[in-house]
């Protein structure tokens, strides 16, 4: 198993009933171990098999639970592109980013290339993935 831990932010939770909920909505996914969820900090810690599940996995399981993982998007400029190969790497390099659940790389846009990723709110970029 390729275990990633990982935090995620989980909105609506008022009381250890809701905090309930989500662990066990959470626990249910396949894969998913050592969940901890915290109402004072409104976050969910865990591990899981990134090669099994995706992180949309875990957002819709929580969606499913009435609460929500929130979203941001972000338009980054990037340089340094000249094919569909480059936009091909960059785009491999961000998906495996833990919490980005989005790239679209758009070689066209001018005058410097446009990075568009979707990404959990409390996760911040990175330049390189932690295996």
């Amino acid at each position: 198993m390729s275990s990633k831990q990982i935090t995620l932010p989980v909105e609506g939770m008022t009381c250890a009933s809701c905090v309930s909920h989500v662990e066990g909505a959470l626990k249910k996914v396949q894969t998913v171990e050592n969940v901890n969820v915290n109402l004072a900090t409104e976050r969910a810690n865990l591990s899981y098999d990134d090669a099994q599940i995706d992180v949309l996995d875990l957002v819709e399981a929580v969606g499913k639970t009435g609460y929500t993982i929130p979203v941001e998007k972000t338009v980054l400029p990037i340089g340094g592109m000249t094919c569909a190969s480059c936009v091909a790497h960059v785009e491999g390099a961000l998906r495996d980013v833990p919490g980005v659940v989005d790239v679209n790389v758009n070689l066209a846009t001018p005058p410097r290339k446009r990075l568009s990723r979707t990404c959990l709110e409390s996760l911040r970029y990175r330049t390189s993935s932690r295996r």
